[in-house]
Order: C-alpha cells, then structure tokens, then sequence
C-alpha cells in the first residue's frame, strides 16, 4: 500500500511539475465573473476565440487576459464601504475588492480602464483618480451577492456615503453589470 501510495504521490508531482508551467494562475473554481485584458502582465488566459461567442457578439478582442471568479475576486482581501446608489438614495454596504487591488493582480500598467457592462453600456475611467476616490468592484449589498439581473455580477461603487468629496458624484460611473475591463 505504501508503495502505491508513493507511486501515486510522485506521479502527481511529476504531472504537476509538467503542467506547471502551462498554467500561469491556479484553476478558477467557478464560473468566471470578470474579465480584464490590455495592458496586463500577469493573463490566465488566451485570446478571445471561437466559443468565446458572448465577447465576439460585444466586439471585444484580446490577446491575452486574466480571469476572475468570485473565489478569486473575494481572495484578493474584500473592504466594505457604505454608498448611496442612486445618488440620495437608500445607503448601502458593499463589499467587494478594490479596483486597484483587481488590477494589480492582473499585473495592468496604463492611465484608462474602460469598464463594460452586460448590457452593452461602458465607460472609461482615470485610472488615478478612480483609484484615488476609493473604486470597488463590489460583489455584495448588504451582505447579499449580486445576480445577473440585478446588479450583478459586479458592480463598480465609490464611498460617498463616508466621503464628503463624492457627495455629489455622478451615478453615470457607477457601472453595475460587469463582466469586462480593458487597461490602457
């Protein structure tokens, strides 16, 4: 049984060490709930392909990219800020990465992100200055996670509850819907 048991052991460490290098992240756990390409230096994944039908359909290409699933976008340390969304609305409590830590683990370098929703709707943002006013890729309100439907499966958001410098901050780069995050 021993023997077995360090064949088998040294078999998956010979399979690991020739995957290894193939595999430039770890395998996602779930469906993949964003995307980011451009100028990134750290991709999990290749260029938009064949099956990729739902980024053809949306003129989306890349070379390369990284991929997120929640797991992933959870594992890169989750804040909570309290928002109003609409603005003058009911406050809320998001939680979710910061943008910034999102696009540091894609390894991105540049000065524009343009974020794109599900339903065709995008914005470019200043990288610097979204950074600066506290930009997180939310993946909760009020504890409970985005759908596809309601704002889900990410949902850019900013602290204006808790700043007094973005009281009066324009809803329209409060993109909710994300799938897609192109750096340049």
């Amino acid at each position: 049984m021993f023997a077995v048991r360090r064949f088998l052991g040294l078999a998956a460490l010979g399979l690991a060490f020739i995957a290894g290098p193939l595999l430039a992240e770890p395998l996602l756990r779930g469906p993949v709930l964003l995307t980011v390409s451009g100028n990134i230096s750290k991709p999990s994944r290749g260029a938009v392909g064949e099956d990729d039908k739902f980024f053809a359909y949306n003129e989306v290409a890349f070379a390369q990219a990284a991929e997120f699933d929640f797991a992933a976008l959870q594992g890169l340390g989750m804040v909570s800020i309290r928002a109003d969304f609409p603005m003058g609305g009911t406050v809320y409590e998001y939680e979710g990465p910061l943008l910034g830590d999102v696009l540091a683990a894609a390894g991105a370098s540049g000065s524009i992100v343009t974020v794109k929703a599900l339903d065709g709707y995008q914005i470019e943002l200043d990288l610097e200055q979204a950074v600066a006013n506290g930009a997180v890729i939310a993946l909760r309100r009020d504890g409970k996670p985005f759908a596809i439907g309601d704002y889900g499966p990410t949902h850019l958001v900013f602290p204006r509850a808790e700043r007094d410098d973005l009281a009066d901050m324009n809803d329209d780069t409060w993109i909710y819907s994300i799938y897609y995050i192109s750096v340049e």
